[in-house]
Parts: C-alpha cells; sequence; structure tokens
C-alpha cells in the first residue's frame, strides 16, 4: 500500500524528502551544502517568502538569473500572450515571430557578433560554442584542434561536454565521470610575477600561464579558450582592464578561438549589457542564459561571430546539432521582453551604480576579523572570509566557514550562496532592488559575521 502521504504543514518538505532528488544533493537534503529543506512559495521583486511565512531578500537573484526580481508584469504578459497565441512548433523545421526577433535584437547589440543559435540553457550554449569551434577547424582543413582550455576553479555546467570544460570548480571536483570526453585543459590559478591582480590574484589564473599552456599542448591541438570574463565562479576574481585584449591577442596569434561566457554576466549585470564591452572585443562565441529571460522561462543562447560563420560559408559547413526546445517561442518571448525592457530602461547603467553602492557596503566590513576582500563588477560581487585577516590565514575547512557564514546571512532574512574555493560568499541581487535593500543586505552580513567570528573563535 506503500507510506501514507503526509499532512499538516511540513507536508511539501516530507514530500520533498521522500520523492525530489535535488541538485548536488545526496537523497532528501537541499543542494550540495546538505541544508534543511525550504519550501518557498512566493516572491516579489527581491522579496521571498517560504511555506511558513518567513521573509527573505533574494541576496543572488536566484541563481543570478532573476534580474528583474519576481512578478514583473510585462515579461509575464508576453509569456502569457505567446502562449495562447503559438505554444510551442517544430523548432528544426519552422521560426517563430519572437524566435527571429530575439535573434536580431540580440546581434545588432552583441559585441560583434553575427548570428545566434538558442539553446534550452547555458551548458548546452557553452556545448554549441564548443562544438561549432572544433567543426570551424575541422572545415579549414585542422582536425586536430580539438582540446579546450579553461581556468582553475570554473565552471560551464555538468552536461558531459560542459564537463569537460569544468576547471574543478569546489562544488563538482570530486563528481566521477569518465565518457571520453579528455580533451579539456585547465590553466592552474594565481597571477605570474608580470601581473598584479591584487588579493584576488590567488585564485585567477593570467593571460601568460594560459598563453604557455596552448604552446605545452601545441598550438595545432588547441581549438578554444573559454572564459567568464568577470570570473564568476572563481571567487569573482575580476580581472583587471585590458585582461581579454591581452587575452583575444594570444589567441590569434596561434589561431585559438575565444569563448566568453556571459551566462552570468550577460544582460546588464556588471554595468554594461555585455560585460565583454568592457574590453572592447569582439570574441568568436558568446554564450548567455540565466538573465536572459529573466529566469522566468529556462532560455540559452550562443551568439556566432562573423569569422565562425563565415568559415561554414565558404566550405558549405552543416551544423548537426539541435535540441527539442532550442528557440521554444515562449521562452523566446520571455527573452525579447527582458531584453527590451533592459535597453528601455537603462538597467545597465542602475547596475553600475547599485553595484558601487553594493560593493562599498561590503568593504565596510573590513573591521571584521575574518574579513578578507571584497571585489566585484556592477551587481556581481563576491565576499572573501579568512581565518585572520592580519597573517592572512585561511581556513582548514573554507567551504564549512562560508556555509557558516551563508547560514548566519539566511536566518537574518538574506539568501546568498557560496562561490569558488568555498570560503567567497556571492552577491549579486536583482537590478530592481533599492538602495534600502542593497542597504538591508549589507547590515545582514555585518551581523552575520559577527555571530560566526564568535562561533569559529
Amino acid at each position: 500500500m506503500g507510506v501514507p502521504p503526509p499532512t499538516g504543514a511540513t507536508r511539501l518538505r516530507e514530500l520533498a524528502e521522500r520523492h525530489l532528488w535535488m541538485p548536488y544533493s545526496p537523497p532528501g537534503a537541499q543542494g550540495s551544502v546538505r541544508d534543511e529543506i525550504r519550501v518557498m512559495t512566493h516572491g516579489q521583486g527581491v522579496r521571498t517568502w517560504d511555506d511558513e511565512g518567513r521573509e527573505y531578500l533574494d541576496g543572488t537573484s536566484a541563481l543570478e538569473a532573476l534580474i528583474l526580481g519576481h512578478g514583473d508584469e510585462e515579461v509575464v504578459e508576453a509569456i502569457a500572450e505567446q502562449a495562447r497565441t503559438m505554444s510551442f512548433v517544430d523548432v528544426f523545421r519552422f521560426v517563430t515571430p519572437p524566435q527571429v526577433e530575439l535573434a536580431a535584437e540580440l546581434v545588432a547589440v552583441s559585441p560583434g557578433m553575427a548570428m545566434a543559435h538558442f539553446t534550452p540553457g547555458g551548458a548546452e550554449a557553452d556545448e554549441v560554442a564548443i562544438k561549432l569551434a572544433r567543426q570551424y577547424h575541422a572545415l579549414r582543413g585542422e582536425p586536430y584542434r580539438m582540446k579546450v582550455i579553461t581556468r582553475e576553479g570554473a565552471f560551464h555546467g555538468v552536461t558531459a561536454g560542459a564537463m569537460a570544460l569544468d576547471g574543478q570548480y569546489f562544488a563538482s571536483r570530486n563528481v566521477v565521470y569518465d565518457g571520453g570526453l579528455n580533451w579539456g585543459r585547465t590553466v592552474p590559478a594565481g597571477a605570474c610575477p608580470e601581473c598584479d591582480f591584487g588579493k584576488a590574484g590567488r585564485h585567477l589564473a593570467c593571460v601568460h600561464a594560459i598563453e604557455a599552456t596552448i604552446r605545452a599542448e601545441g598550438p595545432e591541438t588547441v581549438a578554444a579558450v573559454v572564459v567568464d570574463p568577470c570570473a564568476t565562479a572563481i571567487a569573482v576574481s575580476v580581472p583587471p582592464a585590458g585582461y581579454l585584449r591581452q587575452l583575444r591577442e594570444v589567441c590569434d596569434r596561434y589561431g585559438v578561438l575565444l569563448v566568453v561566457d556571459e551566462i552570468i554576466t550577460g544582460m546588464g549585470r556588471t554595468g554594461k549589457l555585455f560585460a565583454t564591452e568592457w574590453d572592447g572585443i569582439v570574441p568568436d562565441f558568446v554564450t548567455m542564459s540565466k538573465a536572459l529571460s529573466s529566469g522566468y522561462v529556462p532560455i540559452g543562447a550562443t551568439l556566432i561571430s562573423p569569422t565562425v560563420r563565415d568559415g561554414f560559408l565558404e566550405h558549405e559547413g552543416v551544423f548537426l546539432h539541435g535540441h527539442t526546445y532550442a528557440g521554444h517561442p515562449v521562452a523566446a518571448a520571455a527573452g525579447l521582453a527582458v531584453l527590451r525592457r533592459v535597453l528601455r530602461d537603462d538597467l545597465a547603467g542602475r547596475a553600475a551604480v547599485l553595484g558601487e553602492r553594493l560593493l562599498a557596503g561590503l568593504r565596510s566590513l573590513e573591521h571584521h576579523r575574518f574579513y578578507w576582500d571584497a571585489r566585484g563588477k556592477g551587481l556581481l560581487a563576491g565576499l572573501e572570509i579568512v581565518r585572520d585577516q592580519d597573517r592572512g590565514e585561511d581556513f582548514a575547512d573554507p567551504l564549512a566557514a562560508g556555509n557558516a557564514l551563508r547560514i548566519a546571512a539566511r536566518e537574518r532574512g538574506l539568501t546568498t550562496l557560496l562561490l569558488h574555493p568555498g570560503n567567497v560568499l556571492f552577491v549579486a541581487p536583482a537590478v530592481v532592488a533599492s538602495e534600502e535593500q542593497i542597504d538591508r543586505m549589507v547590515a545582514i552580513l555585518d551581523d552575520a559575521l559577527g555571530d560566526v567570528e564568535r562561533s569559529l573563535g
């Protein structure tokens, strides 16, 4: 007969423990941190509530996606209208108006891109870029260019191809996977003596190290380099100005294609529509997801440069790839509404202004003994803690310390998450947050840091 269903206020949590296996989680626990399950029932703007009526400020825009917050009427109406008009279509043989318009408008505002290929999400967008890069080289008579280089601590997704790009991100470094995809190469962190990245430098691979890896592997075997322009997963180790320009030059020197993963940074979060714009380069690919639809509907996109497009046209290359839900009309309608809203209301400019306030607030926490650094770009910030600020002494278990801070903040009403190597708290609120809400987030972290310092001694 089975186990009778639970009743009362804990019903949904008990059902989750019995039947829902969550990401990065053992059965019945929430997420990689093995935390208690919280059932979130509704939200408005940057505020959310759980099934017990507790209110939280969403400090990370629901995995960096929800840039417009909950309940944006323009996006909701665009989704509803498209669902009423045409819910779905055979995307292998037909296109719909929002899909075509979104592709055209993304290309028009992108850093020099020519075409867009849509996917169900971000990992798939990265895989599209890698497949296209390798096929591009093969069409041009270089079939041995198969390797792809990423930076230590990077994260580009957990599908099979994306896992081959994994930079041993702290939450996935122990994943056992051997699908024969051994073409990924990881560049160690830590700037060389020629580079000065400040405190963030201990987490970020410099361009010289990437070039050395290309040379060591043999340029004739390297297809592409993949980077997040703000090194978001890598402890928010924002590179200095010119980093991407130098990397572009290195890639050009060895005939390697450059993939800029803007899955988190795209759609204005860093103060420009694309973070790539800060260095003024034209990548070979730009990948997007998350904020592309403000998280309302799953969608991803790979933007492709004229160079790659023309290589396929010249050799009559056919890209043999596709997903059932790639270019889904409802998702495209959501993306179109978000893009137009971001441009119309200059939300990138708003992110830049609010980001300065957020970063100044986080840096005001330097009086704490555990404080090490606060860094970021726009509404994309990381707060790094160490055992002792004066000595620069790390925690024996960075993840445990970071998790203690995360939980202390959540108990005060702020939800956040952790980044590589575990002792970096990620703060990336929606662009619709108010100044008062930004200040409240900082105040909560101030109190939470005091709690953790007292508890960890």
